[in-house]
């Protein structure tokens, strides 16, 4: 008999926890974006130590553009898929919680930082432990809730992203109160209080892929009574112990579905990354009189339209779904089977607009309270629905690998555009062109990549899901779970229209 799913008070309170501690996770990647650019004056020596991470340690925008890109993601993304391996055998509690502590003190660390090579090591360190998270927090999701209610529960774990973000920017103006030094210990002090709070209250909840597992044991062997059929059983016992990693991966990077997926969020990561790691440096130069307004307003916008689209997108995508089941026909929603892949699309698209009027408005508050605030209100809804297209495309034993090779690409990418705006910058304005170059560096970047990436939503809406081919029948569901080995074409290829 399968387990049934937590209650919903464990549930909810394991998903606020989680959801904190991701917060805290965006809070400690995030805070070098704006610790760098908070403003100094040469000519106040002693100031601008304290206040400023780039005069402390002497940084270049190059530099910075490593620290921010591959200096984080170079040890994020390779741990990640072992991470992702683990999180699918071992206890998933206890992976963020020693995590979430190796990445708390590596913050710490970066605050006894004096030069680029310090900052560069404890990056790294700080992303190693920041690759324990997400893979783990969304495969307990998937067994804290069931799939009609995981693309908001999704969505609003995806929100602490946005939370995060807003604290990161916060962390501009407590820079230039307390230092930027005390800033990074004050964040790594909350992140480990949190981590604590996770060991000592909250427990491993029970996968419900293995009961998933026995369910279509029983129904073969009723069904088929052979002795083929009872070899199957035997195997399918212990999948996750027979699945190499290396043959997940395979599978899971030639399954058409899973591969547009992964691709499409790489390319929606560059613009985001472009977004987190430029805008502040935008702002910066181009409205400089602003300094403390941007820290505070921007924190606004990244904290509550991100947080209000991410948790909207979930809820509308959770509607659009359910009303497929509707008795009366006029109440069903085109294309309800398809949301998860929709919203995603629609709200890349909406958000083209609204970064236009961000990098081009010549008024600072129409640029961060209009442009930007309605960007994020519109463009941020994809997370939670792409996560729950990505859990429902591939099966119950893979979905923490699943989570963690998507990671592991979407980084990589996002780390790439970091660098690459970095080296454009520095070679623009070594050649005489403006400091604020920097604003169309961002808007070309964001635009075409929002824009990719909405036709690749769109394009993995019309693949059908391996998983989805095998359905109808539970041996072909148990054949899929141990083709990791073989192409996908076995378990089942092809596209439909939308």
């Amino acid at each position: 008999m399968a387990r049934e799913y937590p209650s919903l008070a464990v549930a909810n309170y394991g998903l606020a926890l989680l959801t904190l501690i991701y917060i805290s996770n965006q809070w400690s990647r995030y805070i070098l974006n704006y610790l760098y650019a908070v403003p100094y004056d040469d000519d106040k020596e002693n100031k601008a130590e304290r206040i400023s991470i780039a005069y402390a340690c002497d940084l270049t925008t190059s530099e910075y553009g490593i620290l921010t890109g591959y200096g984080f993601s170079a040890t994020f993304v390779v741990t990640g898929l072992f991470m992702g391996r683990a999180a699918d055998k071992h206890n998933r509690r206890n992976i963020v919680t020693i995590g979430c502590y190796i990445w708390n003190l590596a913050l710490a660390a970066m605050g006894m930082s004096s030069n680029f090579y310090e900052l560069l090591i404890f990056r790294l360190v700080l992303g190693f432990g920041e690759a324990f998270s997400n893979p783990a927090s969304y495969s307990m999701i998937a067994d804290l809730f069931p799939p009609e209610k995981r693309p908001q529960a999704n969505g609003i774990f995806a929100s602490g992203v946005y939370v995060g973000g807003g604290l990161a920017s916060i962390s501009e103006s407590l820079a230039e109160e307390m230092g930027w030094r005390y800033t990074c210990y004050l964040t790594a002090a909350v992140g480990g209080l949190l981590c604590t709070l996770l060991l000592c209250t909250m427990s491993e909840p029970p996968r419900q892929n293995l009961d998933e597992m026995d369910k279509i044991e029983e129904e073969d062997e009723a069904v088929q009574g052979s002795q083929e059929a009872t070899e199957v059983e035997e195997q399918a016992e212990k999948p996750s112990q027979q699945q190499s990693t290396l043959s997940v991966i395979k599978w899971l990077l030639t399954d058409p579905h899973t591969l547009v997926l992964f691709i499409a969020a790489s390319v929606r990561f560059m613009g985001g990354y472009a977004i987190a790691g430029y805008l502040p440096y935008f702002y910066d130069y181009a409205f400089s009189s602003y300094s403390t307004q941007y820290s505070y307003i921007n924190a606004y916008v990244v904290a509550f339209g991100g947080f209000c689209s991410s948790w909207g997108g979930g809820k509308i995508t959770t509607l659009w779904k359910e009303s497929a089941n509707h008795e009366d026909p006029s109440r069903r929603w085109p294309g309800a089977e398809k949301a998860n892949y929709y919203v995603p699309m629609i709200g890349a698209l909406l958000g083209i607009p609204f970064i236009c009027i961000c990098c081009l408005a010549s008024d600072f508050y129409v640029s961060l309270c209009v442009g930007l605030f309605l960007e994020y209100l519109v463009a941020e809804c994809w997370f939670g629905p792409y996560m729950s297209a990505l859990q429902e495309g591939v099966p119950p034993t893979m979905r923490g690998l699943a989570v963690a090779t998507m990671m592991f690409m979407a980084t990589f990418f996002g780390s790439l555009m970091s660098y690459l705006i970095g080296e454009i910058y520095d070679a623009l304005v070594d050649d005489g062109y403006s400091h604020k170059v920097v604003r169309y560096l961002v808007l070309y970047s964001v635009v075409g990549t929002y824009a990719v990436s909405a036709l690749l939503f769109y394009q993995a809406s019309r693949i059908t899901p391996a998983t989805a081919k095998a359905s109808g029948s539970t041996s072909e569901t148990t054949s899929l779970l141990h083709q990791q080995g073989s192409s996908p074409a076995t378990a089942g290829n092809g596209s439909e229209p939308a």
